[in-house]
This record gives C-alpha cells, sequence and structure tokens, in this order.
C-alpha cells in the first residue's frame, strides 16, 4: 500500500472512530465498499478521491543531479554519485508518499 494511503486510511479511522482494520477491510482496488452494517462506501470513496486531488495539485521540484565538474574537491567522482544518490533517493521517497515530483 503506497504511503499516502495509508495515511488517509489512519486519518478515516481517526474521525470515525473506527478500527484501521475495518477501514483497509472496506478497500477493494481503488474504491471501498461496504462492510458489516455500516454503509460509509460512498463518503470513504468521496473522501478517497478529495485526498487524491489534494495531492495531486502539490509538486516539489528537487534539486537537478549533478556532473563530476560540478564539485571541486579531489573526489569528484564519490561526491557525484553520492550525491546523485541522495537525490535519487528523496525523489523516490516524495513519490512514495502519493506528491509528484517535478520532472
Amino acid at each position: 500500500m503506497d504511503e499516502s494511503r495509508k495515511k488517509f486510511e489512519e486519518y478515516v479511522a481517526k474521525k470515525l472512530r473506527l478500527p484501521f482494520e475495518m477501514i483497509t477491510e472496506a478497500r477493494n482496488g481503488d474504491r471501498y465498499f461496504a462492510f458489516s452494517s455500516m454503509d460509509i462506501r460512498h463518503s470513504l470513496n468521496e473522501w478517497w478521491a478529495l485526498w487524491q486531488a489534494s495531492r495531486a495539485a502539490i509538486e516539489i521540484e528537487c534539486p537537478g543531479k549533478r556532473e563530476r565538474e560540478a564539485f571541486s574537491t579531489d573526489f569528484e567522482d564519490g561526491v557525484t554519485f553520492g550525491y546523485n544518490d541522495a537525490i535519487s533517493e528523496c525523489e523516490g521517497l516524495i513519490r512514495a508518499a502519493g506528491v509528484k515530483v517535478k520532472e
């Protein structure tokens, strides 16, 4: 499950005062369906759509990757690889949180 979906379901469970597992059991693909005797699927589906839309509007621009000439050290290759790996790792974590990274 992506991090954004997990945060959404934790938030909904807390707001509705329901066990987290009850919310996750209602999930089927990218939608929610009725469970137990409660029929809150329409609300969950609407809330999930709003949650996704709110995150779709966010886009983060990370610093660009660098060529080795950009660093003035005796260890240009190592510094360049480390810097670029860190940027890639940050971009991956941002995407996992459900936020776009500007290309």
